[in-house]
């Protein structure tokens, strides 16, 4: 019989505290998920301290991102005890004690004495030797909890987890028993009486935790972390070469510079050291800016590979529900760093070195005064696996810059990127038409009526509205080739959006209209105040629309999160959604 305990100990790194390098005691996590030790959390806390002298927080000690007790009462000597404890870590560590023959009774050891487990209750979460369990089920409250032969679970054939309890976030000290839909949140009954009242679907921790291991949420959060974590390792590479591309330059730079000297060595000993100077404080700040940013992704990626090892650990030897939490907690935090990734990207600039030597260095008269200037070039890092914008429209304050016309004439257009180029439907010359970025015409697919709008499928495929003829054409956009047409049954769409578990919405002045994206079924309708040509989506789960002749309406589900309006809108028509999530609408008649 092969060994219970190997696979077990295929997660032994979730299991380890980073700091001290053993076996988690006390586990704490922070609000980057890092997991460690109460004690090794607590000495890290009070000497971090110590060395900045702040009272209002600290640097997490592998993503170095400030964790705030900004306005608490403690100090920084009670900040361990503050934080939550990893129920999840715990659990593993008495399935691994157990199966290991280590784990001691708990009763006797309150007693001094030291006896082995025989038994282990689920609801209490604690291990009995045979005598202390007899005591145990004797009590009236205690006898229908599930106590579980330490054998059973040895053999691994029991297949119960350790504990199916799980603390709630706010109040430790009750059992988180609902999960309010609304808000994708895990609460306890005193949470759902005070904060989740009025929220209209708030089910069983149970229900809501049934199928999380097989559903497409977690198994696309996964998808997610580690596309996300070979994206960062692309960007800590690129920064890498940059750091060896900057030095080959500054040594072929340093090289040029002496056969310079070589030809005017007696007048040029002072503004050689000048420029050399001048050039090591460059590449000083870049080294310094370059190493920040290898540290800075270095720290995403061990921050995203840490979510990935914690959720796959949770899939495979977690409860439901502990799996739930996982992946709520997980799917916030992603779409935090994803916001934060986003901003950071835009800041970073390949920088290159090269010298520009002076008009008069060959002829070297007396009069030079300098070997030539230094010059630093930046460019905007281009990244593989998200789209980077090189803002031309400052949309705060309205200040637009054109950088290039790519299409004219087009009549009532729709356009959007895919990948590299642009993809933009004309109803005056009833096609579909395919652009690079710099306005080249790549192809173009005539369509038999007049097309009202676009929207992205997939990595290659996008949808066109046909109005009048209640059809949509779902085109391969890299070889702009008409792949399917959904006969809509006399629904007309004018705008369009694709969202999850495959499903279109279409739009028309007063009506949405949720289809299915394979078959062209209608699945649900939804009226709308008027103003409703077109619709947009943010995370794919929602959809936005304008409601109204100055309104726009936010929609998640089967419930409106909001609906916006201003006299200043009228008549509301394009949609836009940017990487903050802000929202852009065109009014077309104001």
């Amino acid at each position: 019989m092969a060994t219970p305990t190997k696979d077990t100990e295929l997660f032994d790194d979730l299991l380890t505290c980073t700091i001290c390098l053993e076996t988690f005691k006390v586990p704490k996590y922070l609000p980057c998920l890092h997991t460690f030790c109460e004690t090794c959390i607590d000495t890290y806390i009070v000497s971090s301290k110590e060395k900045d002298n702040t009272s209002e927080g600290f640097r997490r000690p592998v993503c170095r991102v400030s964790v705030s007790f900004k306005g608490t009462q403690e100090k920084p000597e009670a900040w361990a005890s503050k934080l939550p404890r990893n129920h999840f870590v715990t659990s593993m560590l008495d399935k691994r004690a157990i199966q290991r023959s280590e784990k001691m009774c708990n009763s006797c050891q309150v007693k001094n004495q030291t006896r082995e487990a025989s038994y282990w209750c689920t609801t209490c979460e604690e291990a009995f030797c045979g005598q202390c369990e007899e005591y145990h089920k004797s009590f009236k409250i205690k006898s229908k909890h599930t106590v579980i032969a330490v054998q059973e679970i040895q053999s691994d054939l029991s297949g119960f987890q350790l504990s199916e309890a799980l603390s709630c976030e706010e109040h430790t000290e009750k059992i988180v028993e609902v999960f309010c839909v609304d808000h994708s949140k895990p609460c306890c009954t005193l949470c759902s009486t005070l904060t989740h009242r009025k929220c209209d679907n708030v089910i069983s921790i149970q229900k809501a935790a049934s199928d999380i291991k097989q559903s497409n949420q977690t198994t696309e959060l996964v998808w997610k972390l580690k596309e996300k974590g070979k994206e960062f390792n692309e960007i800590v590479q690129n920064r890498k070469q940059s750091l060896d591309n900057i030095q080959t330059e500054y040594e072929n730079i340093l090289q040029e510079i002496s056969k310079l000297k070589e030809r005017a060595i007696e007048h040029l000993n002072k503004i050689e050291d000048q420029i050399k100077f001048e050039m090591s404080s460059s590449k000083k700040e870049v080294d310094i800016k370059l190493t920040d940013e290898i540290d800075k992704f270095s720290n995403y990626k061990s921050m995203v590979n840490n979510w990935e090892r914690l959720l796959i650990g949770t899939i495979k030897r977690g409860s439901d529900q502990q799996c739930l939490l996982e992946v709520n907690k997980i799917g916030s935090k992603l779409t935090t760093l994803e916001e934060e990734i986003n901003e950071t990207v835009k800041s970073i600039k390949n920088v290159s070195f090269r010298l520009v030597p002076s008009d008069h260095m060959t002829k070297f008269t007396s009069s030079t005064e300098s070997l030539g200037s230094f010059k630093m070039n930046e460019q905007c890092l281009e990244r593989t696996r998200s789209t980077l914008v090189n803002k031309t429209v400052n949309f705060r304050t309205g200040v637009i810059k054109v950088v290039r016309t790519i299409a004219e004439k087009l009549g009532q257009a729709s356009a959007i990127f895919v990948r590299d180029y642009v993809v933009l439907t004309s109803g005056n010359k009833e096609v579909v038409e395919k652009y690079s970025t710099d306005g080249k015409l790549l192809s173009s697919l005539k369509v038999r009526s007049y097309p009202t709008d676009v929207t992205q499928v997939d990595q290659s495929q996008v949808a066109i509205t046909l109005y009048s003829l209640c059809e949509i054409l779902i085109v391969d956009s890299i070889d702009l080739q008409l792949l399917k047409t959904l006969n809509l049954h006399n629904i007309i769409g004018y705008g369009l959006c694709f969202v999850e578990n495959d499903k279109f919405i279409l739009s028309v002045p007063t009506t949405l209209t949720w289809m299915n994206s394979s078959s062209g079924q209608k699945l649900k309708e939804k009226a709308t105040c008027g103003s409703s040509f077109f619709v947009s989506t943010s995370d794919k789960k929602d959809c936005i629309y304008g409601d109204g002749k100055n309104s726009v309406s936010r929609v998640v589900g089967d419930i409106t999160s909001f609906t916006y309006t201003s006299s200043r809108l009228t008549v509301p028509r394009g949609i836009g959604i940017d990487f903050e999530g802000n929202i852009y609408i065109a009014g077309h008649s104001s």
